[in-house]
C-alpha cells in the first residue's frame, strides 16, 4: 500500500479545504487535475496527477502509490469502475463526498441530483475498500450566488426567502473528510454534516449585512421568474431541484448533526464566520 492521499475535485472549495486539512496533519497529498499545467493549488502538496475519473482506464498512474481517496463526482462517472482500478492499485480507503439530498431506504431517489450520489454510494459500499461517506447538507458557500446583486447594491430576488438551511463550511467538509482519510480505525461509516445553526436565506443575508456593513436586502419574486434568470448560469436540471428543495424546506424538517464535532472535538463552523471570511466577495463594487 502506497503512503500519499489523492484528491480529486482539488480545485473546488471542499478539494482545497481537505489539502489544506491534510498538509497540516503532515500528510503526503497527491492532487488530480484533469489538466496540466500550473494548478493554483495550495502550499503543502506533495505532487500532482493528471487523470480523467470519467477515464478509469487512464487512472492507473495516478493511484500507484496512494493509500487513500477522495472522491468526488460531478457527473455520471463511473464510479464502480474509478474504485476498482483504485483497489488494483493498493488504495485501501474511499472517503466521498456525497449530498445530504439522498434519502435511505427508498426505492427511487427524490431528484437527478440524489440519484447520482445514491449510486455514487452504492459503489463505494460494493467497491471493497473501507469507505466513509460523507452528506454536506447545505454548503455555506452556496450564499455566493448572491454576491453578484449584493455588491452593486441590489436586493437579492428569492423565490423562497423563508426557506431553511443548516449551512455547513466547506472548511468544515474538508477537515472532516482529512481526519477520516488519515484514521485507524475501519471504514464502513455515514456522517451527515450541517451547520451549527438553522437559518433561513433571509437570515443568511442579514448576517452578510452585519458581517459587511453594506445593504443586505432582499425581495421576493415567484418560482418561474427566478429559474428563469439564473438558468443561463446553472443546468436547468440543479435549478429544478433547488426550487423543490426550497418550497419544503421548513425548521420543522431540519436537524442539526453532531457529527462534526463528533469528529474534529470542535463546534461547527457558524455561517456568521464563514461570511467574514467572505465578505470581500459581497462588498458592494468600490469598497
Amino acid at each position: 500500500m502506497g503512503d500519499e492521499i489523492l484528491v480529486t475535485g482539488a480545485r473546488g472549495a471542499v478539494g482545497r479545504a481537505a489539502l489544506h486539512a491534510l498538509a497540516e496533519r503532515g500528510a503526503r497529498v497527491r492532487a488530480l487535475t484533469r489538466r496540466p499545467g500550473p494548478t493554483g493549488l495550495p502550499e503543502g502538496v506533495a505532487s500532482v496527477a493528471v487523470g480523467d475519473l470519467t477515464r478509469p482506464a487512464g487512472l492507473a498512474p495516478a493511484l500507484r502509490g496512494v493509500s487513500a481517496l477522495l472522491l468526488m463526482v460531478v457527473a455520471d462517472e463511473d464510479v464502480a469502475a474509478v474504485l476498482a482500478e483504485a483497489r488494483a492499485q493498493g488504495v485501501g480507503r474511499v472517503v466521498l463526498i456525497s449530498s445530504g439530498g439522498v434519502h435511505d431506504g427508498v426505492p427511487e431517489q427524490p431528484d437527478p441530483l440524489a440519484a447520482r450520489h445514491a449510486r455514487a454510494e452504492a459503489a463505494v459500499r460494493a467497491s471493497g475498500l473501507e469507505w466513509v461517506v460523507l452528506r454536506p447538507r447545505w454548503l455555506a458557500r452556496n450564499a455566493l450566488w448572491w454576491s453578484g446583486a449584493l455588491r452593486s447594491g441590489r436586493p437579492v430576488r428569492l423565490a423562497y426567502p423563508e426557506a431553511v438551511t443548516a449551512p455547513v463550511d466547506e472548511r468544515d467538509v474538508g477537515e472532516v473528510a482529512a481526519v477520516e482519510l488519515l484514521a485507524d480505525q475501519p471504514g464502513a461509516r455515514l456522517r451527515v454534516l450541517t451547520g451549527p445553526q438553522i437559518l433561513t436565506q433571509a437570515q443568511q443575508l442579514a448576517v452578510i449585512g452585519e458581517v459587511t456593513g453594506a445593504a443586505a436586502g432582499w425581495e421576493r419574486i415567484a418560482a418561474r421568474e427566478w429559474r428563469r434568470e439564473l438558468q443561463d448560469h446553472v443546468p436547468v436540471e440543479v435549478l429544478d431541484v433547488l426550487l423543490t428543495q426550497q418550497a419544503e424546506l421548513t425548521a420543522d424538517r431540519i436537524e442539526i448533526s453532531p457529527e462534526t464535532e463528533r469528529v474534529l472535538g470542535r463546534p461547527a463552523s457558524p455561517f456568521r464566520e464563514w461570511a467574514r471570511r467572505h465578505r470581500g466577495a459581497f462588498a458592494p463594487d468600490g469598497h
